[in-house]
């Protein structure tokens, strides 16, 4: 009975391991959607903070003569 007890054991074992190995899974996965929205708002910081030097140049009436906002 000690060897089927044993295999059993190792077979539980295998199936935790496979859903330890699934839930690792769906957090890379949100992870991943993570560092997609991210960027996403990266680029749309981006873009207002290239409008905001646009109206200040517009608005001091020296256009193109400010530092830009270098990252």
């Amino acid at each position: 009975m000690s060897t089927i007890r044993d295999a059993l054991e190792g077979i539980k074992s295998i199936m935790l391991l496979q859903n330890d190995v699934r839930n690792l899974e769906k957090e890379v996965e949100r992870q991943r959607d993570g560092i997609d929205e991210l960027g996403d708002d990266f680029v749309a910081l981006d873009k207002r903070i290239v409008r905001i030097e646009t109206m200040i140049e517009m608005s001091t009436g020296r256009s193109g003569q400010l530092p830009r906002i270098e990252g």
